[in-house]
């Protein structure tokens, strides 16, 4: 190969690599505020994780158009992810449940745990009765009441390009 052949060579493949390295950004996705769209769901499913202790919540559960607070997390859940990557699913997801259970625990921390057993059974009853069913079907009646701008932050968010907006 002369000289001129090699230079077109290596021309080539420095053009592939720029082309390589900047295609990522291009096709970037909002990760963080594709877990932030996801967080809410998830929070209401360790809220109804944790309510599920209690006899009566079977039954007291809010439920919505899909469900309860577990098939509005898994729905909500293959909305945000669909088309994403394995590890950029992984990333949305793993983020969002780190915040719904370090939220749980600062609930559980502020407005249920006591030293006497009977006092924290009421506080965590009267918490599933209140706030965290409140909580719940919150989430459920916005996404039943906004489902297509619910759809259209995720897309925002999925869109290839500039990531800096925060839907």
């Amino acid at each position: 190969m002369s000289l001129t052949g090699n230079r077109r060579l290596y021309a080539t493949v420095a053009s592939v690599l720029a082309l390589a390295s900047t295609s990522g950004a291009a096709w970037a996705r909002d990760l963080p505020a594709l877990a932030r769209l996801l967080t809410p769901s998830y929070t209401a499913m360790s809220y109804a994780g944790v309510c599920a202790m209690q006899r009566q919540w079977t039954a007291a559960q809010p439920r919505g158009t899909y469900g309860t607070a577990v098939h509005y997390a898994e729905h909500i859940k293959n909305e945000v992810i669909a088309s994403l990557s394995h590890d950029d699913a992984r990333t949305v997801l793993t983020t969002a449940a780190d915040r719904a259970r370090r939220d749980a625990r600062k609930q559980l921390r502020d407005n249920v745990m006591a030293s006497d057993k009977q006092e924290e059974d009421a506080r965590l009853t009267a918490w599933c009765e209140g706030y965290a069913s409140d909580f719940i079907a919150g989430v459920m009646r916005r996404h039943d009441a906004d489902h297509a701008s619910f759809l259209d932050r995720v897309r925002l968010a999925k869109k290839p390009g500039d990531t800096t907006q925060n839907p």
